[in-house]
């Protein structure tokens, strides 16, 4: 086998008349070379790790495709790892990246602990955060502007006419679900005429949602629902719970993330898009950058601006699939 190599890899150690032999050989046979041993040999694989918390979630599959899309162009492959937002499993598939000399990482956390965060990178691999802001001193991130995204959404059901508006949001643990909770805060703020309330819902599903606006003892004119799931549900739970209510003429609503749920709903969800498919290419990229420039290589914080999607869902001036705002 070392002549092989030596005919594919490094010709000039060989005879002319050997290499031609070899070569017939290989058509012969329809040999391929594995791109994995010979990065064993040199101390690392084409491979690029992505670590995310739920494969079956469209927000993450839509990073994963970016990245895959990333890496593909890049000649690199992505190994898929679903760590359920488990930390111990976090740090196994890390373990076995490592193990597997992987050029380098992308982790998707939904949780955001300092001390987390801190253990994945000690694993001696170059990692990015996505989804997530990180200090450019600790590494890079790649993330969007959820108070931004926050604040669009309320601003906009507040020039719809909404004044008392209910925010149906996920954990406080959750960073994203803590920043756009701020940015709605932000857009009623100084207002007097504006009455704002939060719903922590213990999981974001289309289940949850449905869960929550059944049991709503009074009927806010306005909701803002942190992620689409939790929207697609509210409006659907509006609508068993009083066949005679209406979205929007009785309660405006506006989701988060523009995911497919967002078209398909009952009623068209007024929206705040993300650019979730550049999440992940942008991850990609970056950790690549860190990968091949090496000490050339400088940290960056990589931050997305959202754009609001409006849609049926609320009383916008132009309730057009199309329209964005942003």
């Amino acid at each position: 086998m070392s002549t092989v190599s030596n005919v594919l890899n490094r010709p000039e150690r060989v005879s002319a008349d050997t290499a031609d032999r070899v070569r017939r050989a290989v058509a012969r046979l329809d040999y391929v070379p594995h791109p994995g041993a010979a990065g064993l040999r040199k101390g690392r694989t084409s491979a690029i790790g992505l670590v995310l918390p739920d494969v079956a979630n469209s927000f993450y599959s839509r990073i994963a495709r970016g990245a895959a899309d990333a890496a593909y162009e890049h000649g690199y492959s992505l190994v898929l790892c679903h760590s359920g937002d488990d930390p111990a499993r976090e740090q196994g598939y890390l373990t076995m990246l490592v193990e597997q000399r992987a050029v380098g990482v992308v982790v998707v956390p939904l949780s955001a602990e300092p001390q987390r965060l801190a253990r994945l990178r000690e694993r001696g691999i170059p990692l990015v955060l996505a989804d997530r802001a990180m200090p450019m001193q600790e590494g890079c991130s790649i993330s969007v502007d959820d108070v931004a995204g926050g604040r669009l959404a309320v601003q906009h059901l507040l020039d719809c006419g909404a004044r008392r508006i209910l925010v149906v949001n996920g954990a406080p643990a959750i960073r994203q679900c803590a920043d756009r909770y701020q940015g709605a805060r932000q857009a009623g703020r100084g207002r007097r005429e504006v009455d704002l309330a939060q719903v922590v819902a213990p999981d974001m599903t289309v289940a949850r949602g449905r869960e929550i606006a059944r049991g709503l003892t009074e009927l806010p004119d306005g909701v803002f629902c942190t992620n689409d799931f939790l929207a697609a549900g509210l409006c659907r739970g509006l609508s068993e719970r009083d066949p005679g209510l209406r979205v929007p003429d009785d309660v405006q609503v506006v989701g988060y993330g523009d995911l497919d749920v967002a078209s398909f709903a009952g009623t068209p969800l007024t929206t705040v898009r993300q650019p979730v498919e550049e999440l992940g290419r942008a991850a990609v990229e970056v950790l690549l950058d860190e990968i091949e420039a090496q000490a050339e290589h400088a940290h960056e914080t990589r931050v997305f601006a959202p754009r609001l999607v409006v849609r049926e869902s609320s009383r916008g001036p132009s309730p057009d699939p199309a329209r964005t705002v942003g």
